[in-house]
């Protein structure tokens, strides 16, 4: 199955520039994705993601998978993905 992943700002960046990408898996879970884009693109996307000491999804990334916070999903990071699902990824994004 293929599912689409869209990284922004520093996370794009850490995609190699990719504004889109998408991943060939078979029966994936989100965390599946994130693991895989951990292989794919190394310690420079995997530091803007999870958080060294506990290895969890840093509170400041926010991932959307169709358009619906990961956080409100019942099984989180063990949502199991299906063919066309889209996953965005996006970084505290800071104003004034």
């Amino acid at each position: 199955m293929k599912i689409k992943v869209k990284g922004y700002f520093t996370l794009r960046k850490a995609m190699d520039n990719k504004a889109v990408l998408e991943i060939e898996m078979k029966n994936a879970s989100l965390g599946d994705v994130l693991k895989d884009l951990s292989n794919r693109f190394g310690e420079g996307f995997s530091d803007l993601i999870f958080d060294p000491k506990t290895k969890e999804v840093k509170n400041h990334i926010s991932i959307l998978v169709n358009g619906r916070h990961y956080i409100f999903l019942p099984k989180r990071l063990a949502t199991e993905l299906k063919e066309g699902d889209e996953v965005a990824l996006f970084p505290q994004i800071a104003g004034g």
